[in-house]
């Protein structure tokens, strides 16, 4: 059982690693997975390769498919949304959300 919570510890510590090594450019470029509106906010899931994350910045509009590119402020971990009523388990926070 130790053994599992050990891998389950380094799995997570090598995924947060990968992203934030992808959101450490400042910009970072997608393509929108899922959007949605919401208190003036729009959150994406971005997806570029094989890596995904999700976003949250000033409102715009988008749809699924859409290239972006976003400018990184900063990460929360278990930011819960009272308009969504959702928790997004790592959410980048950013200044400038720009359709490609």
């Amino acid at each position: 059982m130790k053994q599992f919570g050990l891998k389950l510890v380094a799995s997570a510590a090598l995924v947060l690693s990968t992203s934030l090594a992808w959101a450490q450019s400042g910009t970072l470029q997608g393509t929108v997975l899922e959007t949605m509106n919401s208190g003036g906010y729009t959150y994406v899931q971005l997806q570029e390769g094989d890596k995904q994350l999700w976003a949250a910045g000033p409102q715009v509009e988008l749809q699924k498919g859409d290239k972006v590119s976003v400018t990184s402020a900063g990460w929360m971990k278990d930011f819960y949304s009272k308009t969504l009523n959702r928790t997004f388990a790592d959410l980048l926070f950013v200044s400038k959300i720009t359709k490609k």
